[in-house]
């Protein structure tokens, strides 16, 4: 939130309203444009009343984007919500003034709160902001002729109150322009290398921990309300202490929340590393040898469930889409992804319950197919497990299964075909049929659910079978 600020947090000097012979933009900016290129510094302007000169200027002038950052008009402060941000519009606008006093003070405090806070959220060395009346017509009586409130923010600070002797708009909005220069000017020439008052030092935006490993894992907070510039600014001073302390990989956590900090993160060469539904991981390798960070998961594990009932038959399914065009209608064991924390028993009986609605329980592992190259570049592991059928009724998947029905070995096996088809709608795979046939005939790999070093239960497969004890 913006710190509440008044105009006695800063002096305003009364100075006369300069005159503006030539009317030409870059002379206006040249002296301050010099220095701000000599010390390496940039500029931000939020202007009001000059009407955006202040920038003009400096962008007339060769060279610009050397110290220029950005600028905006904020003639309205309510209406510049989306620039300003809320907690400081709602700051500033709480209170109208009611007399020609309290609006030319709210002037003042507002130059001041608006040069602090947006000197701070652009990541600018300095910071302009001037808000005042040109006339020819203004919002209260008592008020005949042009003032302006002009603040600049930056390793010093400094203000003045400019008042016209006219309501001539234009010659007020160049002498207003005039005045904020000769106040960027005397700042820039009397700055020194002391350290920025507290209020004006940079928010911390992340915190971070160390590991074992010499590696840094940073978790950014998914309400930061930080701007990119404050982000880049503990960035890139991280990565430097990092680097000198021997720090060599560095995790980067960005909720949704925050996906502009991404941007930075990859100019500084981090690299994304796996993706969810609520954040982005991305990393970097200090080191100028090759990573040793661990790579994301990248191999996906499929079940297939060949449900026996009673009869010996088999449950087999033809899926409403298939990918490929070739194998629509294709009759094929029941069975999909498993989800994270499933076990290949409990993925397989899920999959065959949703698909076919028929209950069943794990037998043993019959099959194991390991691919590579598939969806998303991932590997595939796909499991084939024996199911005992608990039920036998059969209730579809409306969304998902076309057909679905109990064959037995000899049904399955006419339908295979004796050479390779164009389509193999109504067929089932010689793949698929031998692993049938070892689902019904052959020998199983039996799951044992055993402790792990960890402490978690895990099932371990194995031909025979392992003994708890």
């Amino acid at each position: 939130m913006a710190p509440a600020v008044s105009e006695q947090d800063l002096e305003f000097t009364e100075v006369p309203c300069p005159s503006v012979q030539d009317k030409a933009l870059a002379p206006l900016a040249e002296e301050a444009a010099q220095l701000l290129v000599a010390r390496q510094e940039t500029v931000t302007v939020f202007d009001a009343t000059t009407g955006g000169l202040i920038q003009a200027c400096f962008l007339a002038r060769p060279g610009a984007s050397k110290y220029a950052t950005c600028a905006a008009n904020t003639i309205s402060t309510r209406r510049s919500v989306q620039l300003l941000g809320e907690p400081l519009v709602a700051q500033l606008t709480s209170t109208r003034p009611t007399d020609a006093a309290s609006y030319k003070a709210s002037k003042r405090t507002a130059t001041l709160a608006v040069a602090r806070e947006m000197r701070r959220a652009v990541g600018a060395t300095w910071c302009i902001v001037e808000s005042g009346a040109c006339g020819p017509t203004f919002s209260f009586p008592g008020i005949d002729k042009g003032f302006t409130a002009i603040c600049v923010s930056g390793p010093l600070e400094r203000a003045v109150w400019v008042e016209s002797g006219h309501a001539d708009r234009e010659a007020n909005m160049w002498g207003f322009t005039k005045a904020a220069f000769d106040l960027l000017y005397s700042c820039l020439k009397d700055a020194s290398d002391k350290s920025l008052p507290a209020i004006l030092q940079a928010p911390k935006v992340f915190e971070f921990k160390s590991d074992h490993f010499r590696g840094v894992t940073i978790d950014i907070a998914a309400d930061s309300r930080a701007s990119v510039s404050e982000f880049s600014a503990q960035l890139k001073s991280c990565l430097a202490e990092w680097a000198d302390e021997g720090k060599r990989g560095i995790w980067f956590k960005v909720p949704l929340n925050c996906a502009r900090f991404v941007g930075p993160l990859t100019a500084e060469r981090f690299k994304f590393h796996h993706a969810k539904e609520e954040y982005v991981m991305l990393t970097r390798w200090l080191e100028e040898s090759p990573s040793k960070l661990p790579r994301y998961s990248f191999t996906q594990i499929g079940v297939g469930g060949a449900v026996v009932n009673s009869k010996n038959e088999v449950l087999m399914i033809q899926e409403k889409i298939q990918a490929d065009a070739n194998f629509q209608g294709l009759w094929k064991l029941p069975g999909g992804l498993a989800d994270p924390g499933e076990d290949l028993a409990t993925a397989g009986s899920r999959e065959v319950l949703e698909e076919t609605g028929v209950a069943s329980e794990f037998e043993g592992v019959v099959s194991l197919r390991h691919g590579h190259g598939m969806r998303f570049g991932q590997g595939d592991i796909y499991c084939v497990v024996r199911l005992r059928a608990l039920s036998e009724e059969i209730k579809l998947c409306p969304e998902e299964i076309a057909a679905a029905r109990w064959m037995s070995l000899e049904e399955i096996e006419k339908l295979v075909p004796k050479e390779k088809k164009a389509s193999m709608a109504g067929c089932v795979s010689p793949t698929t049929f031998k692993v049938i046939q070892e689902a019904v005939n052959g020998s199983l790999i039996q799951g044992t659910v055993m402790p792990s070093t960890a402490g978690k239960s895990v099932m371990v497969y194995t031909a025979k079978g392992l003994s708890k004890a």
